[in-house]
């Protein structure tokens, strides 16, 4: 599945020194970095409060 994103000039930024400081190869390896530690930390357990709490403020879970 490719998909297709678009930033504001100030994430475009952001993200460009991110991807200089850590060394990233490209915006999709720092994005696909970033999902998969995301997705590990609900995998995990941890922070399910929290977690539920977010989607609860979202109107997703009451």
């Amino acid at each position: 599945m490719a998909s297709k994103v678009k930033l504001s000039k100030e994430a475009d930024q952001k993200a460009v020194e991110i991807i200089a400081f850590h060394g990233y190869s490209s915006l999709e390896e720092l994005v696909e970095d970033l999902i998969g530690k995301e997705y590990e930390k609900i995998k995990s357990g941890d922070n399910k409060e929290e977690l539920a709490n977010k989607l609860s403020g979202l109107g997703y879970i009451s």
